[in-house]
């Protein structure tokens, strides 16, 4: 039994690390609330990005397209990323934004925490940067 409880610690302590180190390498933040108040000041777009360290299209996700150069560039200039494990920040932010489907983006309205666009899945690079560039349309047409 210790060694049971051992070995399950340290998968979870493995875990959250991975969520952490990738978001650090893209620049998001781990805080929703932290994002939500940054968006509210700098007037973005945030990003909201649901995952699971143990979900392997999460991992592909992350590692072929959010990590690509021009994405993260992209991200950086024009939305306010964060980056939440779906189990282990459980609590930390919504429940509307509970997806049952990993990964998933929201594109949330800062001034009303709407999602004003979201997408479910693992999306290749061109796929996720047309998401982008619908997200921010639908935004700054509702902001006119």
């Amino acid at each position: 039994m210790k060694i049971f409880m051992m070995s399950l610690m340290m998968f979870t302590l493995l875990s959250a690390a991975q969520i952490d180190e990738f978001a650090q390498s893209v620049q998001y933040e781990r805080s929703y609330a932290k994002a939500l108040s940054m968006a509210k000041k700098q007037n973005k777009l945030l990003m909201l990005l649901v995952v699971a360290d143990y979900c392997p299209w999460c991992k592909k996700f992350e590692r072929k397209t959010l990590s690509s150069d021009a994405i993260k560039k992209r991200v950086q200039m024009e939305f306010i990323a964060v980056a939440i494990d779906k189990y282990r920040d459980k609590g930390a932010y919504p429940k509307k934004f509970y997806s049952k489907a990993i990964p998933t983006v929201y594109f949330v309205d800062p001034k009303n925490q709407e999602a004003i666009l979201t997408s479910y899945g693992y999306l290749k690079k061109k796929e996720f940067l047309n998401q982008l560039d619908k997200a921010q349309k639908i935004y700054t047409e509702k902001k006119r």
